[in-house]
């Protein structure tokens, strides 16, 4: 709705050439005729004094004068591209506009309308994006909430004053409407809001010049691949069984490698009829392998079961050479994900900027523009970033046995526990770690999201590790705490400096609640 719109018409009886007079405070829900709406120059107030917030009774003889036949055809004649304006616009400091309430019955009424808003947004939006409707119902009672708070404001500048922990507080109880969905989402929709609180907290901190650290997306991006690597190796019962697929099916490794490797490790031992497979498995093994693997499940036929892992040949069969697996791994995963980011990278542009793609071209082949060389390259990086971090971890993997045979190779050099500390699982966590170099290779842009991606990952294997060994206690209701505690982050953010926020949060967040 138009902020510049006529006041509300006077209850008494007046001519139809008597003008209405005009009133210096306007209220939100006034719409002044679409025809007309092109002459505003700008969407925002004219004045700092906070927009006025209609009654129940204001809002009900509003609406139902704009849902008018009038009202509607203007809205079909000129007013659908200067609507869309309006509804999309970012989120930003610039375009903020507070609103007031100054009663508790403004109060219901601003939560009401925001509630509305959310519902019918969110409705429309589930039957392409069904994940973002839960933030809905997490947004649904803010507004009341922290209108109240102000109100009756108890903090030091006394009632009508807004602080930033009401926002906060606002969020954290907003939050408890998580138990409307259903307890297999929850969790996800905990890590998320957490994280993106966590990032917009720390953006915070940043401007403030509190704490700066260089390159941090890539060290979260490292911390979170370490744990998930481990625990893809040494606790798969820590990753979601579709994610540990996902993980399976990008590394190219031979499948019966993994629980050869877990089993080896945890019981020293192994079902030599699971490593008898890896001879069979994709492309076959070759000679040479196909004799050392079956060398390898006949000890353990006889009880020597050898290290504490699954040998290199049992990694990868169908190559002799662990550096030429490493080139033919950066090849094969290349071409694998190819067409994924090909389609993140080429379609956006064509659908959502495409009058900039038509006029932008490149001077020195003038045809195609400048976003498909950009989206070409975009796609040429994403898939050497993934081939990289793939063939990266594997020759980690390898150099780790090689070192060890090295090292049982010559007892008398090497003390038993430098052999021990090689063949230990943590090996696999620094290995993890160390995928976070190609990350380098992605945009700066896409470093950020990819680690947003990966975090709540990684502290949900992290969590449920230190939960199997009994390290931290069982929590109750632990995914509505962790919702509540990722929305207040989130809200006081968008609250006070809504641009330390990803501008797809803030974005989703306006359309769902606006400003204030």
């Amino acid at each position: 709705m138009s902020p510049h719109s006529p006041p509300q018409p006077d209850s008494s009886p007046r001519t139809q050439a008597e003008p209405l007079p005009t009133s210096s405070r306007r209220t939100r829900f006034d719409v002044e005729p679409l025809t007309t709406a092109s002459a505003a120059t700008s969407t925002r107030s004219a004045s700092p004094e906070p927009l006025a917030t209609p009654t129940l009774a204001q809002s009900y003889g509003q609406l139902r004068k704009n849902l008018s036949f009038k009202s509607l055809a203007e809205l079909d004649r000129d007013g659908v591209r200067q609507l869309s304006t309006h509804i999309y616009r970012r989120g930003s400091r610039a375009d903020r506009r507070e609103y007031r309430p100054k009663s508790d019955d403004e109060v219901l009424a601003h939560a009401l309308r925001g509630g509305i808003r959310s519902l019918i947004l969110g409705c429309s939006l589930r039957a392409a994006v069904n994940s973002v409707i839960a933030l809905l119902r997490l947004t649904r009672k803010r507004k009341w909430t922290l209108h109240t708070l102000r109100l009756y404001n108890p903090g030091r500048l006394g009632p009508t004053h807004f602080e930033p922990w009401h926002a906060a507080l606002a969020g954290f109880v907003s939050g408890l409407s998580v138990w409307a969905e259903k307890p297999s989402r929850r969790v996800t929709i905990g890590q998320q809001l957490f994280v993106r609180g966590l990032q917009g907290h720390y953006n915070d901190l940043k401007s403030q010049g509190r704490v700066r650290v260089r390159n941090v997306s890539v060290l979260v991006f490292g911390f979170s691949c370490a744990q998930i690597m481990y625990s893809w190796l040494m606790a798969p019962e820590a990753l979601p069984s579709g994610y540990r697929r996902w993980i399976t099916q990008a590394s190219r490794v031979s499948e019966p490698c993994l629980p050869v490797n877990l089993s080896a490790y945890r019981s020293g031992t192994f079902d030599p009829a699971v490593a008898r497979k890896a001879i069979e498995w994709g492309r076959g093994a070759t000679d040479k392998n196909r004799g050392l693997i079956e060398a390898y499940a006949k000890r353990g036929e006889m009880g020597d079961f050898g290290p504490p892992f699954a040998p290199c040949e049992v990694v990868h069969p169908w190559a002799e050479s662990c550096v030429g697996n490493g080139v033919d791994r950066w090849h094969h995963v290349f071409r694998w994900i190819a067409p994924v980011y090909a389609g993140l990278h080429f379609i956006p542009p064509l659908l959502l900027r495409r009058k900039a793609w038509m006029k932008e071209r490149v001077p020195f082949l003038q045809s195609p523009s400048g976003f498909l060389v950009k989206s070409a390259i975009g796609t040429l990086r994403s898939c050497s970033f993934l081939a990289s971090f793939v063939t990266l971890f594997q020759g980690l993997v390898c150099l780790q046995r090689n070192i060890y045979d090295y090292l049982l190779s010559h007892p008398t050099t090497f003390p038993p526990w430098l052999i021990g500390l090689i063949a230990h699982k943590s090996w696999y966590w620094l290995c993890g770690f160390a995928t976070c170099v190609p990350l380098f290779i992605e945009e700066k842009k896409r470093r950020r999201e990819l680690a947003m991606y990966v975090l709540p990952r990684g502290l949900e294997s992290l969590w449920s590790v230190l939960r199997a060994k009994s390290y931290v206690p069982f929590v109750p209701g632990g995914e509505v705490l962790l919702t509540s505690a990722g929305l207040a982050l989130v809200m006081r953010n968008y609250q006070t400096a809504p641009e330390h926020l990803s501008g797809l949060v803030r974005s989703f967040l306006y359309q769902l609640i606006g400003h204030g």
